[in-house]
């Protein structure tokens, strides 16, 4: 039997935009906008961010944002990131509620008193945490639980384990590529000798040259013709495959260096082409820009596209990554105070930042660092969308 009082979002439906509705609204696709109604139904394949006002909201599925409701039920397979105001809570075993909560029941918009007067009486010192977003304070990005980035590091990790010769990886300027170049140099296994290249812009001869150095090849080696060069290397390298050592090179700002050079790189200290009669030599990791993909021959192109899992990109966080950076920044430098996490950063802060980053994480660090020194200088109790 049809209810003609419910309404259904169905799962391969993605509205953008604002939603009313009276009765029931099942949720089992996407929401992007705001949505006001008397009960939400999200189902265990729905997503829903924004302002959300409902009377009761059932949630199996993730909410991102702003909820105003006098009743939430969230399931086992709930998420919530963002804030809560209601008068009746209820969160089973497993959920993920990463969220400020107030008790409240549904009001008219008009008589809702903003959040500026209502914690007017709760002060926390802001200035203990001006150092959250600094570097050499903040955290990685991709150290963040649950998040985009941590699962592409941790894809990585999968690709060096399965001896993958060649893996790039594309990201825009600011988007963490030398941030994961810094978080694989100290964190990979003891088994992994990691190597940094840094003159992008030299010959084969001079990467070749820096490898070496960096592998302790003697001087006079060094300095001898590539041939010989490259011998001592891959004898070096076969030392330390006997040895249960794995070597990896990783070339950031890739876009800087020539054609030739690259493709020179690949085939003498690779085996991505299925040459040097089979031996094993180093994993050559390669970052850099988009432009770094019109510089690629042909070889480099072909083996990509058989390799297609070797292409990792950094996309921009998303809005949901971005509010779990951001407290997760606050958290560390709180040293654990969950008040901190949840609290100091309003949704509609994070929901601007967001939006005015575009999902850059330096932009990110820069907005939100603003940002705090200039709600400390306020004296203000929370880090408000207006110090942006």
């Amino acid at each position: 039997m049809v209810d003609e009082n419910e309404s259904i979002i169905a799962r391969y439906m993605l509205i953008s935009g604002t939603v009313e509705c009276h009765g029931r609204v099942v949720l089992e696709g996407t929401l992007e906008g705001s949505f006001a109604g008397q009960v939400l139904d999200i189902r265990q394949t729905g997503k829903i961010s924004g302002d959300i006002r409902a009377t009761a909201i059932d949630c199996s599925g993730h909410m991102e944002g702003s909820v105003v409701t006098d009743s939430l039920a969230l399931r086992r397979s709930g998420r919530h990131v963002g804030t809560v105001e209601t008068g009746k809570l209820s969160v089973e075993p497993g959920a993920v509620l990463d969220c400020a909560l107030q008790s409240g029941s549904m009001k008219d918009p008009a008589s809702t008193k903003s959040r500026q007067e209502s914690n007017a009486g709760t002060m926390v010192d802001l200035g203990l945490l001006l150092t959250a977003f600094q570097e050499g304070v903040r955290p990685c990005c991709m150290d963040v639980p649950w998040s985009a980035r941590l699962d592409l590091h941790n894809q990585l990790l999968q690709l060096l384990e399965k001896k993958k010769p060649l893996i790039k990886v594309t990201g825009e300027p600011g988007s963490g590529k030398s941030l994961l170049v810094e978080k694989l140099r100290h964190t990979l296994a003891a088994s992994y000798e990691v190597l940094i290249a840094t003159d992008q812009g030299g010959s084969v001869a001079a990467v070749l040259q820096e490898v070496a150095v960096n592998l302790g090849i003697e001087k006079e080696v060094v300095e001898a013709s590539q041939g010989e060069l490259l011998a001592r290397i891959k004898t070096v390298l076969d030392d330390k495959r006997r040895a249960g050592q794995r070597v990896v090179l990783l070339v950031d700002d890739v876009e800087k260096m020539f054609p030739a050079a690259m493709e020179g790189v690949i085939r003498t200290l690779t085996n991505a082409y299925g040459e040097a009669d089979g031996a094993e030599m180093l994993q050559l990791i390669l970052l850099g820009t988009k432009e770094m993909e019109t510089k690629m021959v042909a070889t480099t192109i072909e083996y990509f596209e058989d390799e297609t899992n070797c292409q990792l990109y950094l996309e921009p966080l998303n809005i949901k990554d971005t509010a779990d950076y951001l407290r997760f920044c606050l958290q560390l430098a709180s040293a654990g105070d969950g008040s901190y996490s949840t609290a100091l950063f309003p949704y509609d802060t994070i929901r601007k930042i967001h939006s005015l980053s575009r999902g850059n994480i330096a932009a990110i660090n820069r907005l939100a660092d603003k940002a705090l020194r200039r709600a400390y200088a306020d004296g203000a109790s929370e880090v408000y969308a207006k110090y942006l």
